[in-house]
Order: C-alpha cells, then sequence, then structure tokens
C-alpha cells in the first residue's frame, strides 16, 4: 500500500541542521513537492540535503542537492529534489533559518 505523507508540515525553519524526514527502515519513499517561502524582509539562504543512511548530519556539499537565496516574499519549488526515492534510512535536512517550509512523500513498505 501506498501512504501520501506530509512529514514536514508548514513552519518556520529554525537555526541549523532540521531533520525533515527520515525513511522508516521497512520503506520506500518518493519525494512528491518540497516547497519553500520566505515571508520575512530579509533575504534567506535556503539548503535541501539528502544523506544516505550511513551519514547522520549534513557535513559536506556533496549531499546537498538545493543551495538557494529567497528574496523576501520569494516561493520556490526545489525541483532537484521532487521525484527521487529514497531508502530506508535515508534522511530530508533543511537550512534556513526564518524561511518557511514543507515536504510531502509517499511511502511504501518494501
Amino acid at each position: 500500500m501506498i501512504l501520501y505523507k506530509t512529514p514536514f508540515k508548514p513552519q518556520t525553519l529554525v537555526a541549523g541542521d532540521v531533520l525533515a524526514y527520515e525513511v522508516k527502515s521497512a520503506a520506500i519513499a518518493h519525494i512528491r513537492a518540497c516547497t519553500f517561502h520566505n515571508a520575512s524582509g530579509d533575504n534567506v539562504n535556503i539548503e535541501v540535503y539528502i544523506l544516505p543512511s550511513n551519514i547522520s548530519a549534513p557535513a559536506a556539499s556533496a549531499q546537498r542537492l538545493v543551495k538557494k537565496i529567497l528574496m523576501p516574499n520569494e516561493s520556490y519549488l526545489c525541483p532537484e529534489v521532487v521525484n527521487h526515492v529514497l531508502e530506508g534510512g535515508f534522511k530530508v535536512y533543511f537550512k534556513g533559518e526564518g524561511c518557511n517550509a514543507m515536504l510531502s512523500v509517499s511511502e511504501q513498505a518494501q
């Protein structure tokens, strides 16, 4: 059975690495949508990392798939990460203090 989920509900990002989603060990996931919106009055640097199960936190640009500056009131839909399939244990991290973010996935048991 395929489950459609929003593991990272719309919310404002805090400083540092924000774990948006971790795929359960007995599942595979498909990223359906990833959205950012800068509701602040300043530019915000956003980053999205996808880490395999053997890496615990974003440490290198090798795992970074998105790096963008959002101007005030700008939104971004992150086409770089949409449609990626993630195996059990993979993690999605966001960076972008003060920016709003949301992530939608579909999950299927292996």
